[in-house]
């Protein structure tokens, strides 16, 4: 029986270990995966024994920019994002992926082609990194920040544009909105004012918890089209299980059963 885990810390409310069972089901694969709570101060000491216990990892806050320098090879996009979200231990060697990047670029891709458009990222972390990645080699990219100075280190480094987050009217003139920040997990708050979104907008936020955010209930409220943090996390687990297996059931199916599970209790 092959065994994977989802490190992090905090790590108690990670869904990954639902999302893979449900799809090993679906595929008929004899595997586990489970979470483990690595403390920052171990996570080196973890990584040196994990290829003993498992076949690979999903690796989510606050490990992803270690972990990257921590594997013996950088594999595809991680090298831009400079994360790695996704481990595989084969034939004694580490290998780091970056399934991020396809997540949010597939999930986008679930509404519209994306190709040519218009995209605002708000935020200039980690997520927003990934998200500009996934689209600034063939969209228009603009990363919206409070702290401005932030947003300008990561759009030079990509060659997209930088703006103040309180620059409203640009956000508008966009066609793609993406919440790159942790604003709204609180159930309350929006990274914006719900009165910047049109119609004609495709608003996602990469927040998961809640499912619907207090931004995507405004967006449909403004007739927008939306994108649920949880597409992405299912996109990305299941490219996580491509690299460590070869194959992984249709994203759509997962979704669909895990929303239900969790509607479930």
């Amino acid at each position: 029986m092959k065994l994977f885990a989802v490190i992090g810390h905090p790590i108690k409310h990670s869904l990954s270990p639902q999302l893979h069972r449900i799809a090993f089901r679906l595929i008929g694969e004899d595997a586990t995966y489970t979470k483990v709570d690595v403390h920052p101060e171990s996570l080196e000491t973890f990584m040196e024994v994990a290829p003993l216990v498992f076949k690979g990892l999903n690796v989510t806050i606050p490990h992803k920019e270690r972990v990257y320098e921590l594997v013996d090879e950088v594999m595809g996009v991680a090298s831009e994002v400079k994360a790695v979200n996704t481990v595989l231990f084969e034939d004694s060697r580490s290998y780091g992926f970056n399934t991020d990047v396809k997540g949010v670029r597939m999930a986008i891709e679930s509404e519209v082609n994306a190709r040519g458009m218009k995209v605002a990222i708000l935020g200039a972390g980690g997520a927003a990194r990934a998200a500009v990645v996934a689209f600034y080699k063939d969209c228009k990219v603009t990363v919206f920040n409070r702290t401005l100075e932030k947003a300008q280190r990561l759009a030079r480094e990509f060659g997209v544009e930088a703006r103040p987050l309180k620059d409203y009217e640009e956000i508008r003139r966009h066609n793609i909105i993406i919440n790159a920040t942790p604003v709204g997990m609180d159930g309350r708050s929006t990274p914006i004012p719900i009165e910047v979104i049109e119609r004609n907008h495709v608003v996602m936020d990469m927040v998961y918890r809640p499912l619907f955010t207090p931004l995507l209930k405004g967006a449909l409220r403004r007739g927008a089209k939306t994108v649920d943090g949880l597409r992405m996390l299912v996109i990305q687990g299941l490219e996580s299980e491509k690299i460590w297996l070869g194959k992984a059931p249709d994203w759509k199916v997962v979704y669909m059963k895990l929303l239900a599970e969790l509607a479930n209790g």
